[in-house]
């Protein structure tokens, strides 16, 4: 017999407390039903309802499996005591023809779109990819179903073929589609990716496999620099694609191993750090630092960010975003997430020496950093303190040590031992106090008496 009622607990959504019907993931870990949660995101929360943790949308995954095993439960609708179950045999044919019946429909609209996509050689008109974007976004089963059929590896071998017009309209005898067509087809085949919602893992085995990942890598850099605006400039459609395009690097960049990560070109970090630079939109700065970041994993990779400017805009970032205690309740989690990251990766750029030269070189570098510490979280003091370790280092100036004294970066490095932090943080800091404590200890700016204290 099945145990309907055991079972009911479990698929239960934390906010409704009624059985899930799609269920998504959070990074916490906590799964919900998507109308719950999303309701719950558009009321103003930022935070995940269990845990208290930043949540956004954007960070939502379908949880496939849930949503079968719920599908092959087949639970009834009402709370009350369940009628008896047939045999296992039996129940298992009922549930199978159950979920077949709802998916029929589901499929069959995914199915259509699937053959206008796949059933021509020239590229999909722009009314097509929208359509499979929105059949796609609709439920689980469609995209699935779609991502199964190759729709996919379709999708991105247009986004190829597309970049390589815009660069072809720059030569005077092009005569092929204009550049608002091209732009319009790479914008809604990016929004078709985006609607898939294919994770990392499930991209994993495509770019391991896939011979054409770097013409990929090469032309979605090529669209991030072909829908760069000027400065002042920029409209919410380029936007719109631009923020699909980062969020395409950051999966494929996730999902990529060293073989790939080592043959990245400058031009994809100059179009990822300008995305930075332009604040396209909170999810899109979050993307572009995490491509970068992805990035700094390998060694070469480090100083060609620096090169591309990402050093300067994650510190103007921060710079330009208000202090931890003004920030708006529902920006907090979003904010918080931010400047985790931007710390994340100037401590990974500071392990070279020219990113140390260029967080040194900011006129407010070092002060950004220090006014970071300790107000943000764990994980931003842990990247903060290696980054005033490593400007403030063997190899600092002279310029260097006294500008940590005057703008309040040593001052914090003792407030560091005092606080609540991980022992090897603390360790750090108190290694680089010890450092330069003969200069330091006579400076009008620094406190003495922590000094001796707790060195």
């Amino acid at each position: 017999m099945l145990d309907v009622t055991g079972m009911r607990h479990h698929l239960m959504c934390p906010i409704s407390l009624q059985p899930m019907q799609d269920p998504v993931t959070a990074p916490t870990g906590i799964t919900y039903d998507r109308g719950a949660i999303e309701s719950w995101l558009a009321a103003g929360h930022a935070t995940c309802p269990v845990t208290g943790q930043p949540l956004a949308l954007a960070e939502l995954t379908p949880n496939h499996t849930l949503r079968r095993l719920i599908q092959s439960w087949h639970l009834p609708s009402s709370t009350s005591t369940p009628a008896p179950a047939p045999e296992a045999g039996e129940a298992k044919l009922l549930a199978d023809d159950a979920v077949e019946q709802q998916r029929q429909p589901e499929v069959a609209a995914a199915d259509v779109v699937v053959k206008k996509l796949l059933c021509t050689a020239a590229s999909p008109p722009v009314d097509v990819l929208r359509e499979a974007a929105e059949v796609a976004s609709e439920n689980d089963a469609a995209q699935r179903h779609m991502v199964d059929a190759g729709v996919l590896q379709r999708v991105l071998r247009l986004t190829v073929s597309s970049a390589s017009e815009v660069i072809k309209i720059a030569d005077p005898g092009h005569q092929g589609r204009s550049s608002l067509e091209i732009t319009r087809t790479i914008e809604a085949g990016l929004d078709l990716v985006r609607a898939l919602a294919v994770s990392g893992n499930e991209l994993r085995p495509l770019v391991v496999a896939d011979s054409h990942v770097h013409d990929l890598l090469d032309a979605v850099s090529d669209v991030l620099l072909a829908l760069e605006q000027p400065a002042g400039t920029g409209g919410g459609d380029t936007d719109t694609a631009r923020a699909s395009a980062v969020r395409l690097l950051d999966s494929v960049t996730e999902a990529a191993g060293s073989a790939v990560l080592e043959r990245l070109q400058p031009a994809l970090f100059r179009a990822v750090t300008a995305v930075v630079r332009d604040r396209v939109s909170p999810g899109a700065t979050r993307s572009a630092l995490r491509v970068l970041l992805h990035a700094c994993t390998l060694g070469r990779n480090r100083a060609l960010v620096v090169d591309a400017g990402a050093a300067h805009e994650a510190i103007q970032l921060e710079l330009d975003a208000p202090p931890s205690s003004s920030a708006p309740a529902h920006a907090g989690g979003v904010s918080r997430r931010v400047t985790e990251l931007a710390m994340a990766l100037l401590a990974e750029l500071c392990a070279c020496a020219d990113g140390r030269a260029a967080v040194a070189a900011h006129p407010a570098g070092v002060a950004v950093v220090a006014r970071r510490l300790l107000h943000v979280s764990a994980a931003a003091d842990a990247c903060a303190v290696r980054v005033l370790a490593a400007v403030g280092g063997r190899a600092a100036s002279p310029e260097v040590v006294r500008e940590m004294a005057r703008v309040g970066a040593v001052g914090k490095l003792c407030c560091v031992l005092q606080a609540d932090c991980d022992a090897a943080v603390k360790e750090a800091a108190r290694a680089v106090l010890r450092l330069h404590s003969g200069v330091w200890s006579g400076s009008p700016c620094v406190s003495a008496y922590l000094l001796s204290r707790y060195l």
